[in-house]
């Protein structure tokens, strides 16, 4: 018999711990082996998260723009209910150009018939040269039965000047020379050169309110005392992202109005429903 046999061949002594040796190593190793992406998936500390919560809103598209109805309380030369539309476009690539477009009508009738016809228009091209200078021109138009004038029509260019310019906050003058052509109903049409200076100024009161103020005049170089002065303030409050409501106050002065018996003010109160896109 030989060493390390028992009488069936079976194994004894030091063969067998060595078989049972290699058996718990092998076994050892292919658990070992099996673990490894477990724990290597265990080990893996996330990426921080490249998106703050609550993600910030995209840019702001470069054409923007809004479309206004509403009602509108008049007095001065008439005292109506009236009815007014209004547009703005603003297409801004975020360069150093920016092109605006506006425009609104307002008309009042008494039992019927029309007492007040009112609109106007105006396209203007800006040019950024710093961060607060900047250039433009624009052209206006304006039809005013309040005034008596079928048209008044002012291509101006300037300059203008950012006094407080901030996200929530904007002051701002310009000033610019042109012409103007104007028409009253039974009287010559007349041309002249003109100059013009203007102020506005912009509030976000809240996410949700924002207050603005403009006023602007413009004088006739061929009589000085040929004037006409704009001043309007609105107040604006979300009613969703795209809609809001808007109440604005108009005062327009014409220093010399055709005939004469003509008021020189007008005043309107408007509230308006608008849509922004």
């Amino acid at each position: 018999m030989e060493a390390g046999r028992g009488p069936l061949g079976e194994v004894r002594g030091p063969m067998k711990l060595r078989t049972l040796l290699r058996f718990a190593l092998f076994s050892l190793l292919t658990g070992a082996a099996a673990a490894a992406p477990a724990l290597a998936q265990e080990g893996v500390v996330p990426p921080p998260c490249a998106c703050p919560c609550p993600c910030p809103e995209p840019p702001p598209p470069p054409l923007t723009g809004s479309f206004s109805a509403g009602l509108a309380l008049t007095t001065g030369n008439t005292d109506t209910s009236s009815f007014n539309l209004g547009f703005n476009l603003v297409y801004d690539p975020k360069t150093h150009v920016l092109f605006r477009a506006d425009g609104f009508y307002l008309r009042s009738a008494n039992n019927g018939a029309a007492t007040a016809d009112k609109g106007g228009a105006s396209l203007r091209y800006e040019y950024t040269v710093t961060g607060r200078v900047y250039a433009f021109a624009q052209v206006g138009y304006l039809r005013d039965q309040f005034k008596n004038v079928l048209y008044l029509v002012t291509p101006m260019a300037g300059g203008g000047y950012y006094f407080v310019k901030r996200k929530d906050l904007e002051l701002t003058a310009d000033v610019s020379v042109g012409g103007a052509f104007e028409s009253d109903s039974g009287y010559a049409a007349t041309n002249s050169g003109a100059f013009s200076v203007g102020q506005g100024f912009s509030w976000k009161i809240s996410p949700s309110a924002t207050f603005t103020e403009k006023a602007t005049g413009l004088w006739k170089t061929n009589h000085l005392s040929d004037s006409f002065y704009h001043f309007e303030m609105s107040l604006a409050a979300s009613i969703t992202k795209a809609s809001e409501l808007k109440i604005t106050y108009l005062v327009d002065f014409k220093n010399r109005p055709n005939p004469d018996s003509l008021k020189k003010t007008d005043t309107a109160l408007i509230a308006a429903f608008v849509y922004k896109f």
